[in-house]
């Protein structure tokens, strides 16, 4: 098979694995649109907020597996290049879901899937950071944030291939916390609490 069309194929896969979005299945069965409630993000941490730390475990734990498989396909059939096609590609279905409306997460539990299927020492450490900052700050935001940008470095170390790859992965994780990110300059973002208590507080920060 040509190069070119079995990289398309395992783009499309991946794609199609990212659109597995968790939190939406899970709101549905429980009668709520996870997009319209705290923040509207479709992810671990507004599931936590929304519908309680066991649905975001399961979001967790799911988000990864998806991504792992995608990037462990991609690099079974394309090596190297379909590694990151596929990494790049689930991300893209989790973030933009054609299945939801292209409504989905931010792509941090995603992110650490693939990134865990293309160099497991890397992220390890990187969500090991992530661990540590959370529970200093209790804000999920910072941690994935300062989680992402270590990768980079992380990656030339362990798998220096993947270097310029890992820079534009980390860029585009900084790009979809943008709002949080303004929250946390102005001092307004806010900890990570259990099961809806902060339901109006998020909403007022997406207005």
């Amino acid at each position: 098979m040509n190069e070119a069309v079995k990289l398309v194929i395992i783009g499309i896969a991946a794609y199609a694995l990212g659109n597995i979005n968790p939190s939406i299945i899970i709101g549905k069965l429980k009668g709520i649109d996870i997009r319209k409630e705290g923040s509207g993000n479709a992810g671990m941490t507004n599931t936590i907020r929304v519908m309680g730390i066991g649905a975001g475990i399961t979001v967790f734990v799911i988000d990864v597996l998806k991504a792992f498989i995608a990037v462990r396909i991609g690099i079974s059939f394309g090596g190297k290049y379909g590694a990151m096609v596929a990494f790049a590609c689930v991300i893209l279905g989790h973030c933009f879901p054609a299945a939801f409306g292209f409504k989905g997460g931010k792509g941090v539990a995603s992110a650490f899937g693939a990134a865990l299927a293309l160099n497991w020492p890397s992220a390890l450490i990187a969500i090991l950071v992530a661990g540590v900052l959370f529970g200093i700050t209790r804000r999920m935001s910072v941690a994935s944030l300062v989680a992402a940008l270590s990768y980079p470095v992380l990656i030339w170390h362990f798998a220096p291939d993947y270097l310029y790859f890992s820079i534009g992965a980390a860029a585009f994780l900084m790009l979809m916390h943008m709002a949080n990110i303004k929250r946390i300059a102005k001092g307004e973002e806010k900890p990570l609490t259990v099961g809806g208590s902060n339901k109006t507080d998020e909403k007022e920060q997406t207005k």
